[in-house]
């Protein structure tokens, strides 16, 4: 064997040892140096120096060969290598000792190397947390059994400071100590941390942070008793508040229990506890709860009847329609700022006003910014109670008797069996047009469709004039070709919205059937402008609306109830105001008797001395006969004929 060179070798060290020359800087050498670490990075293995690398030229197949042979046992053990062609044949040694072995024999570890791979410590290298707001993230002390909650709390606090956070469920097991944080940034903070905080035993506090599920906590009774302790320091009793915000994180709670009330299965018993001890609650306040679905919210209406004031901020509502579930409390007040949904008006705020005073259309005050006060004729405010509503609106008694018996003769000739009378009620240039409800058109209904004047479906100027029936005999023509008809008089209303001495408004509702063999029942709306004329009155204008009754009416119709206000009731008013009786002529009383003898089956007679009790009104007449006949107080004689 040669005899050894006394020249000592440095190979490829970064810093320290002597400079290294170009032709050995490829090649280890040997060194009889004691075991340890010079600061430029080589590892020195007994009394010979450790292999490292740095970035060089692309060695050739012959060292490599060499490299491979000095790196396929664990440095830990002593190798022993065969002569090789650079070596001269000697024997190399290498004592693996240290931990400076490990970190420099792991980072010649790939994924070819014929190291064996050793266990790695994940948390070596902390990957960057994910910033989502949604996330929840576990924070884990290993040790942290070792150290009081205060001091490990209190060194990290200090170590965030400025930042603070709110530790959720802290807990101690054999092994480690762990908590909850709901905040990305907070978290990314705890992980930087890591191996930063001396303790008293000379060793570095680890902090372990990886984003997961929120923990879990079961409701139960004992729970319930915190929730009403914590909710009690809550509790402002000068303005009957509630401020259950960021309820997770209250102090009084998060050490032992987790109360998400985003969880359902937390949120509803969290109500019911208020509900139990604050029934009459007036504002609350659920900002920051991480809410996004709020359809069990809609219990608000039903459990805080006096609620005016919600917040709902900070949490992560998405669309404006997510808020329908408590469109119908009475809210005056309403914070949404700081959801998703803000985000889509951030340049359109007056469509974001609109939208939500859409849903409630009395609030006063949105995201702390007061409202203009809200338009309120097309608003219910059942706090404002509106005055009962009248079959009949007149101004002027005496132009509600002449209306009355006007619309009396009328109708009583409209339902007989030949309507041509009706040429002296109409002016000789008089106007009538007819429209008919759109689900009655759906029908098909042959006697009005072809004459419906709709001006929103009938565009044609030349079909609109005419569909307007002009002139007293066209009118009547018309009107003659309705289908036989029966009005049901107790089920009329009256308006007389003008009456002059040239001129009368006068509106008419109610019901009718058509005399069919299936007896459809109509509702009906007719606005007649009257003007005298000779002695008399006469239609100078006449507009008809035909479309369904609703189901209330179609269970009233035709019903025989006596106390029914018909059109020639009083009006609105005092009591002991009565209209001046105007005595009818004797054709008018004629088509009274025929018409009531008729509907009744009473002979003339009878029906004479109906009509002279009522003072010839022929709806009390009908409205009598009908209560008497219902209680079997109409003698046989009265039919006899």
């Amino acid at each position: 064997m040669p005899k050894k060179s006394s020249n000592k070798s440095n190979w490829g060290g970064r810093g320290g040892g002597r400079p290294v020359n170009p032709e050995e800087k490829h090649y280890f050498g040997h060194d009889d140096r004691v075991s340890g670490r010079n600061d430029g990075g080589t590892v020195f293995v007994g009394n010979r120096p450790r292999v490292s690398f740095k970035a060089q030229t692309k060695p050739g197949k012959e060292k490599h060969r060499h490299l491979d042979l000095a790196l396929k046992h664990h440095l830990d053990d002593d190798i022993q290598m065969n002569a090789g062609s650079n070596n001269n044949g000697r024997q190399v040694v290498l004592r693996g000792r240290g931990r400076g072995n490990y970190n420099s024999a792991s980072r010649m570890r790939g994924r070819n190397s014929p190291l064996p791979q050793r266990m790695s410590n994940k948390f070596s290298r902390p990957v960057p947390l994910p910033l989502a707001d949604n996330s929840w993230y576990k924070v884990t002390i290993p040790y942290g059994f070792k150290y009081p909650k205060e001091f490990v709390l209190r060194n990290l606090m200090s170590h965030i400071a400025p930042d603070s956070f709110v530790p959720i469920m802290y807990k101690v097991t054999a092994k480690e100590a762990s908590f909850f944080v709901d905040n990305a940034a907070t978290a990314s903070k705890l992980q930087k941390s890591d191996n930063q905080i001396t303790t008293n035993d000379g060793f570095r506090l680890q902090v372990r942070v990886r984003p997961g599920a929120p923990p879990t906590c079961d409701m139960n009774d004992a729970m319930k008793e915190r929730l009403k302790q914590a909710m009690t320091k809550r509790y402002l009793v000068e303005s009957n508040a509630l401020d259950l915000s960021r309820f997770h994180l209250d102090p009084e709670l998060a050490d032992d229990y987790f109360c998400p009330l985003f969880k359902p299965m937390m949120l509803m018993p969290v109500l019911d506890i208020v509900a139990t001890h604050i029934p009459n609650l007036e504002a609350l306040n659920l900002d920051g709860n991480k809410l996004q679905a709020i359809d069990r919210l809609s219990v608000l209406k039903s459990k805080f009847e006096n609620l005016k004031i919600l917040h709902i901020g900070d949490n992560r509502i998405r669309e404006i329609n997510q808020i329908d579930p408590i469109k119908d409390l009475k809210l005056e007040e309403l914070r949404l700022e700081g959801n998703p949904l803000c985000n889509k008006y951030k340049s359109r705020q007056t469509e974001y006003v609109s939208a939500v005073r859409k849903r409630f259309p009395k609030l006063l005050r949105l995201d702390g910014v007061v409202l203009p006060r809200p338009i309120m004729f097309d608003v219910a405010d059942e706090g404002v109670k509106l005055p009962p509503s009248q079959r009949i609106f007149v101004a002027n008694p005496k132009a509600q008797e002449i209306a009355s018996q006007f619309l009396q003769q009328y109708f009583m000739i409209f339902d007989s069996e030949s309507r041509q009378p009706l040429l002296d009620a109409y002016h000789e240039h008089s106007c009538f047009s007819m429209t008919i409800a759109s689900v009655l058109s759906a029908n098909k209904p042959s006697g009005y469709l072809s004459e419906n004047r709709n001006l929103y479906r009938l565009n044609d100027t030349n079909k609109r004039r005419k569909l307007l029936k002009l002139g007293r005999l066209p009118v009547v023509s018309f009107i003659s070709e309705i289908p036989p008809t029966k009005h049901d008089l107790n089920s009329f209303t009256m308006d007389l919205s003008l009456a002059t001495e040239s001129m009368m408004i006068i509106t008419v509702t109610g019901l009718f059937k058509e005399l069919d063999a299936k007896e459809t029942l109509r509702y009906f709306n007719r606005t007649f402008v009257i003007v005298p004329q000779g002695s008399g009155f006469c239609i100078r204008n006449e507009q008809l609306h035909i479309g369904n009754p609703t189901d209330l009416q179609e269970k009233r119709a035709f019903s025989p109830i006596a106390n029914e206000v018909s059109v020639s009731a009083s009006p609105a008013g005092p009591s002991n105001v009565q209209p001046p009786y105007i005595e009818p002529s004797e054709e008018i009383k004629h088509n009274m008797l025929v018409a009531l003898s008729q509907q009744t089956n009473m002979n003339a007679e009878w029906s004479r001395k109906c009509l002279e009790e009522v003072h010839w009104n022929f709806n009390n007449a009908l409205a009598a006969f009908q209560e008497f006949f219902k209680h079997g107080q109409v003698p046989p004689e009265a039919f006899q004929k």
